[in-house]
């Protein structure tokens, strides 16, 4: 065919050359030549990938789309090519051994492979290895000694030196999105000693080997379970990149859930420089600081750090543990800011909508001296404290009466004028109620805490969880001790209505689900709060070119302050981290560069702010990462 064509060539060129539109035919007949008998491999989703790798990634076809040149193993005998994709098979009576591999001639180490595999018949697991060798076992010389990415079976990491399954779905997040006997597209990105793995779109594994040694260049192998029975996997795509930058090309969603046991190895972090930390907390409670403290890191979806020490309640004896219970105070404010952005995600309100659309009583308000503003309040005014309303944020009776009493108030300054830190998010509160519907409270814990399964946040503590809170201790006048201390947000005794600025109490456990679905930009475990850009606009500066009272090197976006620039108090943290603490001295970050959560809860207050504790845990989170 290919001769033929070229014969054409010969004869018609000689007049077709003298004619331009004949030379734009001849262009495209040279095109048809070109393609006549090439492998169909562009048709495939692992070649619709191409152009979204980064620029400086070159791709490597590993397998050319019709034979196994380039490949060694037992070629013929358990793999094949069969209608246009790469066959691992055996029958009942054939059964390897052991597992066998078909392997590529080439070494490599830093890569990206992007490709598509199914099992078509049998339960057992398949996989890709690499990082190692080719050794010889029971069923000769092609099995290996390496790292083993499993799927669709038993997802998750097996280690061929013999540490066995090392990374389990345990959260059953590859299990949701994989397919059994279907297709899956997949993404495996192995760089230094961290490997991840997307399955459809989804990160389903995110591992560092704590044994940087045992990662070294080798063949990479499709596996051929050992096994009894007759199996049958297939691959097609096999597109690979080396050296490529560390940014998944494939996954839509980096959720991971959140693992409450992780070795601190397995994120990229010094277990040794973590445990700095609990030293750190333990001086705390020695130097009087605070009576007991809870300290919390999570990093690439798994808790690498979770203490308590001292105590919740020095005069009864007991001690802090890890579910203590605290008033978290103001780190209320963010999920009084992600239930509004849940409405807007519906459609209900829209963030520049004057608050008196929903709250009549506020379209009048007055500025000190009793001028009318230019403009009313709107929600983003309430979200990110540029709506003129300064001071005590105590409620008194209802939200509702609450809400309504501000309206009393005369506003410090036109709205969106300024910054200034006050009771905005109260506001946005009942705004909530009034658009859903429901009690505040009542809305956080159906669309928030029940999701995120954080079922010890509350505004009204039950009497069991009365029995773990952390107990409030304020210095002693001498400054030498610690005494009982007292406010209203602690007093437990009559009705409690719920006070959107800094009403709840909550966990350590807690708090980092609800920073963990921030992180994964609106998500945990499968199930999703709010969309990924209500998240972005969440955690992105929203108070514009404002200075006022803004604090040196962060911006405020809805519920949350947001790190622009890394320095002062915030010198730990990646410019885009966000956070917000609370009035007992408790305070929760997030940094997405870093992929990591921080949480310290204290019950303490009055104390001087000679040490700013937020940037002392910051700074050792910081120094325990080592990739």
């Amino acid at each position: 065919m290919r001769q033929l064509a070229w014969c054409s060539v010969r004869i018609f060129s000689r007049e077709i050359l003298k004619d331009s539109e004949m030379w734009r035919l001849f262009a495209l007949f040279l095109v048809l030549v070109a393609t006549v008998e090439r492998p169909l491999v562009g048709a495939d989703w692992s070649e619709q990938q191409v152009p979204r790798l980064p620029a400086t990634e070159t791709p490597l076809r590993l397998w050319n789309g019709h034979d196994l040149t380039g490949w060694q193993g037992y070629i013929g005998r358990y793999f094949s090519v069969q209608d246009g994709v790469i066959v691992g098979k055996n029958g009942d009576q054939d059964a390897p051994k052991s597992s066998t591999y078909l392997l590529t001639e080439k070494s490599y180490r830093n890569f990206r492979l992007i490709f598509e595999s199914r099992l078509v018949k049998s339960e057992m697991h398949s996989g890709i290895a690499f990082w190692g060798q080719a050794v010889t076992k029971n069923e000769g010389p092609y099995t290996y000694q390496g790292h083993l990415v499993m799927y669709p079976s038993a997802y998750g990491l097996h280690d061929l030196f013999g540490r066995k399954t090392v990374l389990e779905d345990k959260l059953g997040i590859a299990r949701r999105v994989g397919k059994q006997h279907d297709w899956n597209q997949m993404e495996i990105l192995a760089i230094g000693n961290r490997i991840r793995h997307v399955v459809n779109g989804q990160l389903v594994a995110d591992w560092s080997d704590p044994l940087p040694a045992e990662c070294d260049s080798g063949p990479i192998g499709l596996q051929l379970h050992s096994n009894q029975a007759a199996q049958e996997v297939q691959w097609r795509g096999l597109i690979l990149t080396e050296d490529p930058q560390d940014k998944l090309v494939t996954a839509a969603s980096r959720d991971l859930g959140l693992q409450f046991e992780g070795n601190p190895a397995e994120s990229g972090l010094d277990a040794t420089r973590l445990s700095e930390i609990g030293n750190w907390a333990r001086k705390l409670v020695d130097d009087q600081q605070a009576s007991g403290v809870v300290t919390l890191v999570a990093r690439r979806g798994r808790v690498v750090h979770w203490d308590a020490v001292g105590k919740a309640d020095i005069a009864g004896g007991r001690d802090m543990t890890r579910d203590s219970v605290f008033a978290i105070a103001s780190m209320t404010k963010p999920m009084t800011a992600a239930a509004v952005m849940i409405l807007q995600d519906e459609g209900k309100l829209q963030l520049d909508e004057p608050v008196s659309m929903y709250l009549p009583a506020w379209k009048d308000l007055k500025m000190v001296g009793g001028r009318k503003p230019t403009h009313e309040i709107t929600l983003r005014h309430c979200l990110n404290h540029t709506n003129g309303l300064v001071g005590d944020q105590e409620n008194s009776g209802s939200l509702a009466t609450a809400i309504e009493h501000l309206t009393k108030k005369e506003l410090a300054f036109a709205p969106g004028t300024q910054w200034q830190y006050g009771a905005g998010l109260s506001v946005a509160g009942r705004v909530v109620e009034v658009v859903s519907g429901q009690k505040f409270e009542q809305f956080l814990l159906e669309r928030i805490f029940q999701p995120l399964q954080m079922n010890e946040t509350t505004f009204t503590p039950s009497l069991d969880l009365q029995k773990r809170l952390a107990l409030l201790y304020q210095p002693t006048s001498d400054r030498k001790g610690l005494q009982p201390g007292s406010h209203w947000l602690l007093d437990l005794t009559g009705e409690r209505p719920p006070n959107p600025s800094g009403g709840l109490f909550s966990t350590a456990s807690d708090v980092a689900k609800f920073y963990q679905m921030m992180l994964n930009g609106g998500e945990l475990s499968g199930t999703r709060v709010l969309s990924a850009a209500a998240t972005r606009q969440m955690t992105s500066v929203q108070t514009g070119n404002l200075k006022d009272n803004l604090p040196h090197g962060a911006g405020w976006g809805y519920g949350f302050s947001v790190v622009h620039t890394s320095a002062d108090t915030y010198s730990a943290c990646s410019p885009g981290s966000f956070g917000h603490g609370g009035a007992f001295g408790t305070v929760s970050w997030a940094d997405p560069r870093q992929e990591m959560l921080v949480i310290l809860l204290v019950s303490r207050q009055n104390f001087a702010e000679e040490r700013n504790l937020r940037a002392e845990i910051q700074e050792l989170a910081r120094d325990a990462i080592v990739q």
